[in-house]
């Protein structure tokens, strides 16, 4: 099976590199923590750790300012005999004035700072998933596909494992697990140590006489990032969907669906 990601080759996945940065250079090492307040920058706090690259010693050093986190490794030679972590903070903002530094020094201090590091990571997902027939051109048809075709099916599995909503225990994307009023299945797995829980809009409770299928874009209209899945060439406007959320639109076709080289055309 693969994927022809023509049209998303140019774009780079971005992601915060220094929430990280504590964990793998710092935590359960030797290392010196402070904590100042900077009359014009307002809290720091600084981690600084010795190491020898290319037999010359250097200071890894961590800055974090309500503006962000700053990591760099600074030759010890920039600040000849008087490593102070006042001038340490200064090689990483210049706008730093402060000499008080106060040593962190307390039970548990490493383990606030990589709470603080990591809060701004995210570990579970919640993705948008609809089926489009050829010819559909209109919200109210994309959410009024009572099911979808076996190719759709192909797809999803490769997407994840089918999941029977009622007691499950992983990430539910806002899905309801106990009651079943937002379906008896959906679509979830697991990678690198992160949930996802896609939304398929055929696996979503399908309403009869209701045009807009609310149930349906209630979920999927929430989402920032949603599948389009077509088993044939047809045209898709991301103005088709009204909503205040889908940011994204990720459109896939199947080629030699059902067969074992199925790949899929992919247009973001």
């Amino acid at each position: 099976m693969g994927v022809n990601t023509n049209s998303c080759a140019r774009f780079k996945l971005e992601t915060d590199e220094t929430s990280h940065c504590y964990r793998r250079y710092f935590y359960g090492r030797e290392h010196h923590d402070f904590i100042a307040m900077d009359p014009a920058v307002g809290p720091l706090v600084l981690s600084v750790r010795t190491e020898v690259i290319s037999s010359q010693d250097h200071f890894r050093i961590m800055l974090r300012t309500k503006k962000g986190t700053t990591h760099k490794i600074i030759s010890a030679s920039a600040l000849a005999d008087r490593p102070s972590a006042s001038r340490m903070a200064r090689l990483l903002s210049e706008e730093i004035t402060t000499e008080q530094f106060t040593p962190v020094a307390f039970p548990g201090g490493s383990e606030l700072i990589v709470q603080y590091d990591e809060h701004v990571l995210t570990n579970t997902y919640k993705f948008g998933v609809i089926y489009q027939r050829s010819g559909q051109i209109s919200e109210e048809e994309l959410f009024g596909n009572a099911r979808g075709g076996p190719a759709f099916q192909e797809f999803l599995n490769v997407l994840g494992d089918t999941v029977e909503l009622q007691g499950f225990s992983g990430y539910r994307g806002g899905l309801d697990t106990v009651h079943g009023q937002t379906g008896l299945q959906a679509v979830y797995t697991e990678f690198r140590g992160r949930e996802a829980m896609f939304h398929v809009s055929t696996m979503l409770p399908y309403t009869l006489g209701d045009q807009q299928q609310l149930q349906r874009k209630r979920h999927i209209g929430n989402d920032i990032v949603a599948i389009i899945f077509q088993e044939q060439n047809t045209p898709f406007a991301p103005d088709m969907i009204a909503s205040n959320f889908l940011h994204a639109y990720i459109v896939v076709q199947p080629i030699d669906a059902l067969t074992d080289k199925v790949r899929y055309r992919v247009r973001c």
